[in-house]
């Protein structure tokens, strides 16, 4: 009589899993498969290929502010802190060097941080590298509310 409540959870279980899995790959541009295949019945071809882009905001004039929501949407800030200030496992941005930004992001760094060229927007190198560039000068925007047309703290 026992073993029906067992079959019960693991089934729970795994519904949750392949929830939690699913809702992890939500953000993630999404691919496609195109086949092709030749008159000859040697020879058949599949590629993979990226056809959409990040789910990217419109763009403001103010490219600290659009680098300020890129950071927060892509979650810099749990390694980085919040302000770019160091956090529980990445270094300080304060000071970072501009050619370095663009490297780092797109390739990641041996130390830890994923490469995200996959997950970035067409400007997002460009306006984190100009919102990198005002931390520490106390002009630096500060929200989190990054989907928000005019973020609020």
């Amino acid at each position: 009589m026992r073993v029906l409540p067992n079959i019960v959870c693991t089934a729970l279980g795994l519904f949750l899993l392949a929830g939690g899995i699913s809702a992890a790959h939500a953000d993630r541009p999404r691919t496609s498969s195109t086949s092709t295949s030749s008159t000859t019945s040697t020879s058949s071809t599949t590629s993979t290929t990226i056809t959409t882009t990040p789910n990217c905001v419109t763009p403001t004039s103010d490219m600290a502010v659009e680098g300020r929501r890129a950071y927060v949407r892509m979650n810099c800030y749990s390694c980085h802190g919040s302000n770019g200030h160091s956090g529980t496992m990445g270094p300080s941005l304060v000071g970072v060097e501009p050619a370095e930004v663009g490297d780092a992001v797109l390739n990641g760094e041996g130390g830890g941080m994923p490469s995200f060229k996959n997950n970035l927007c067409p400007n997002d190198v460009a306006n984190l590298t100009a919102y990198l560039q005002l931390l520490g000068s106390g002009t630096e925007p500060d929200f989190m509310n990054w989907w928000e047309t005019n973020p609020s703290k």
